[in-house]
């Protein structure tokens, strides 16, 4: 097993050629991994649920401790699923890599290509529909049809849940929190297409959060265990909704009697998170990594827009500090 870890600089970019690698994944691959992903998370929200509904009288005297121990069980299924490599939403979990490959991916053929428009759009479309089958399908066998949550007071709990986080919340709400959660949590992607091939323009696409950025850097099991569980423990506490935890939480409400209607379900639930994870995961952690980390990599453009903005110095040396400004 791997000890130490990587740099920033070193986690970035072997998130970069897996994200690559990925776009390249035979769809029947993608999509069973991405069932399973959501079979898994169907088993941290079983957990969970168990957890932190199985005292009424706690939730009503000491709700931050009952959200503290929602956010300490449920990342379990995020740390199994990158483990055993299922993948999650956009596009994967195992784009970093995983416990028993701790080493980043080794550059191949694949990576020299190009993505074109059709590939991401197929990531993400098949991670989605994987995520929703596996989720879905956890919460009616596993959950509902063992009865499992059926009984009081886990069923009570759980339409509380659902009803006060999805049906009483407004749309926008439930769309910031999710952008929340995908700064912290969503999975982790960083690819470079060529979308505009005739203008020759290089478009990069990055999907990076805090959680998958710590998995990956970590080489050790358990730092990466760690690194993969805080910032999703901090993200549940919050009440920050996950594309993936939310399409299993809101079924299973479904089933056990919340007013959620299966119009509202993709349009009040999955809609909104699923815009807001994307969007946290891309502008709030992924648009930062990609320019520190592989956009200004050598200095030498970080320094030309420093020394482009009226009145500063000129620099002598690299754009991160060794070296001196002259006045």
């Amino acid at each position: 097993m791997a000890t130490g870890a990587l740099s920033p600089k070193e986690a970035t970019h072997a998130i970069y050629r897996t994200g690559q690698y990925h776009l390249y994944e035979p769809t029947q691959l993608m999509f069973l991994k991405n069932v399973y992903g959501g079979l898994l998370v169907g088993f941290g929200g079983v957990l969970s649920q168990i957890a932190s509904k199985g005292s009424p009288g706690l939730l009503a005297s000491n709700p931050g401790l009952v959200r503290v121990i929602h956010g300490a069980t449920f990342p379990v299924s995020l740390i199994c699923a990158n483990a055993v490599g299922a993948e999650l939403y956009e596009p994967q979990s195992s784009s970093s890599p995983s416990f028993s490959n701790p080493e980043p991916v080794p550059t191949s053929k694949c990576f020299e290509r190009k993505g074109r428009p059709m590939q991401y759009a197929r990531a993400i479309v098949v991670a989605w529909i994987g995520n929703i089958v596996g989720a879905v399908f956890s919460a009616f066998v596993f959950s509902y049809a063992t009865g499992v949550l059926t009984e009081e007071p886990y069923r009570s709990g759980v339409v509380a849940q659902v009803t006060a986080g999805i049906v009483d919340a407004q749309w926008h709400t439930i769309f910031i929190r999710a952008i929340g959660c995908g700064f912290l949590v969503r999975p982790s992607c960083i690819a470079k297409g060529q979308f505009f091939a005739r203008r020759k323009l290089m478009y990069g696409v990055l999907q990076i959060t805090l959680s998958m950025f710590l998995g990956t850097m970590f080489l050790d099991g358990t730092s990466k265990a760690l690194g993969l569980h805080l910032p999703f423990f901090v993200s549940i506490v919050a009440a920050f909704p996950h594309t993936v935890e939310i399409m299993y939480d809101a079924a299973l409400g479904m089933m056990l009697g919340a007013p959620l209607s299966i119009g509202a379900y993709f349009y009040k639930c999955l809609l909104p998170i699923t815009l807001g994870n994307f969007v946290g995961g891309a502008v709030f952690t992924g648009a930062y990594f990609w320019y520190v980390n592989i956009h200004c990599e050598d200095g030498e453009k970080a320094k030309d827009w420093f020394e482009g903005l009226p009145g500063m110095p000129r620099m002598n040396g690299n754009a991160y500090g060794n070296g001196r400004i002259d006045g």
